[in-house]
């Protein structure tokens, strides 16, 4: 698959074999739609797609869902990746700046050992 914007080419990666990289740069959370969410990862200068299975982009319905994806993984970075059409749908072509927004929302079931991390507000 290759990024419109950016012209790099996106792998597609099974999550069962997620397990084969010892850290992943970055997980980037695609807002697609209201409560729909997909995953893209970076690792080194790779970019992949996350797939449930072959043919099938891993999506949920929650943020907090693709979150628990990642249990055990080491994970650097996890940005939620928000690009709005209204530019589109008022008429201004897709040539102009990009209006993506890259927001960090942590990886709130990171585990350090074995231990998870607790993030409550006390």
């Amino acid at each position: 698959m290759m990024d419109g914007h950016l012209g790099i080419v996106k792998k597609p990666l099974l999550l069962s074999e997620l397990g084969r990289f010892a850290k992943i740069d970055k997980v980037i959370i695609d807002s697609l739609e209201q409560a729909l969410y997909r995953v893209e990862l970076v690792i080194g200068e790779d970019v992949f797609y996350l797939l449930e299975k072959p043919s099938k982009n891993l999506t949920r319905r929650s943020i907090i869902e693709i979150q628990r994806v990642f249990v055990g993984c080491n994970v650097k970075e996890m940005l939620l990746r928000h690009t709005s059409p209204y530019d589109e749908m008022i008429g201004l072509s897709e040539g102009n700046a990009s209006n993506e927004l890259l927001v960090p929302v942590g990886n709130y079931f990171a585990t350090e050992g074995n231990a998870v991390i607790d993030v409550r507000i006390h």
